[in-house]
């Protein structure tokens, strides 16, 4: 098994599973964590962008009600 090491830019993405790794506590904690604003508390809004000829995907997450950016995290494809 290989070891992941968190990788981030200048941009304030984060490559992969290091995006879940500040968050601890009860699976519904988590993800209560991770889909809700950690400002205002709405729901967050996520597109997704795939760039096949690298295998990423580029997902980010931004809040409709407060108007931020919350985080952009890089996926690698298998």
């Amino acid at each position: 098994m290989t070891e992941r090491k968190a990788t981030s830019t200048d941009d304030n993405s984060v490559i992969g599973e290091e995006a879940f790794s500040p968050l601890l506590g009860t699976a519904k904690e988590v993800m209560t964590k991770y889909t809700h604003c950690s400002f205002c508390g709405a729901n967050l809004h996520f597109t997704h962008v795939t760039n096949f000829a690298h295998n990423l995907t580029q997902e980010t997450a931004s809040c409709p009600e407060c108007g931020i950016r919350v985080r952009r995290v890089i996926h690698r494809l298998q």
